[in-house]
């Protein structure tokens, strides 16, 4: 019976395992066609192509969508380690607007920065035996020898989860720089597949080709840091 069990779950993870996987593999293959049918199925070596990735990289627009998603996310990953900040919208517009910041990198990365950054940091140092600092300080160490030799080495993983939370929240982002960055230069990745969409209605592979290159550095960034990921979170409940 438990064998049966044991059978019937894994059954049931693999298949919710394809239910997630199968949307990503459909966007990838049709990013290879260049094809107005969503639901032309075909993927023979023939109907491959990679003229949607040439077509969307030899556009300026996009690459500036690109680095303007890059320099944002990994902007807002290092604000989320050094300010915490809690905004809600609509203030925040005004305040951004007030100062002149409308449509430029400002806007779009000092309102990145989050009280979950605080928390997570909070319960992680919280984790740390209280004995290894009093010991430094024993030794003659100073509170920035401690926070260099002790405190940061000790929280690497918790930042390293923070790092991966805060990159994907800022390179998904789509209302906040669809508000603030009106002008094309400005604009990141998410409103591109909105402008591809638009500018190419009739390509399903160019689009899917976009949602490709917008997926990929996320998905990367997840793979590289993912041990450091599940070390953070469980070391953030540590102590409270």
């Amino acid at each position: 019976m438990k064998k049966l069990l044991r059978i019937g779950s894994d059954i049931l993870l693999w298949g919710l395992i394809l239910i997630c996987v199968l949307p990503f593999v459909y966007m990838l293959l049709m990013s290879f066609r260049s094809t107005v049918n969503a639901y032309d199925f075909r993927f023979g070596i023939s109907n491959l192509t990679i003229e949607q990735y040439v077509t969307i990289f030899e556009d300026p627009v996009f690459v500036r969508y690109f680095f303007n998603s890059v320099y944002v996310a990994g902007a807002g990953v290092i604000l989320t380690l050094l300010v915490p900040s809690k905004a809600i919208m609509v203030p925040l517009y005004i305040v951004v607007k007030g100062l002149g910041w409308i449509n430029t990198y400002k806007a779009l990365i000092l309102p990145i920065p989050t009280a979950f950054g605080v928390f997570l940091m909070r319960q992680t140092i919280l984790g740390i035996p209280e004995e290894l600092i009093e010991s430094a300080k024993l030794d003659g160490a100073s509170d920035v020898k401690i926070l260099w030799k002790i405190i940061l080495p000790l929280t690497r993983s918790a930042m390293m989860t923070l790092s991966i939370v805060t990159f994907i929240g800022a390179w998904n982002n789509f209302l906040w720089p669809l508000i603030v960055a009106t002008k094309d230069e400005m604009r990141t990745l998410p409103l591109a597949l909105t402008t591809m969409k638009t500018q190419y209605e009739i390509d399903v592979g160019l689009l899917m080709a976009c949602a490709v290159v917008s997926f990929v550095p996320t998905f990367i960034v997840y793979l590289v840091l993912q041990s450091k990921f599940e070390e953070g979170v469980a070391l953030s409940g540590l102590k409270g």
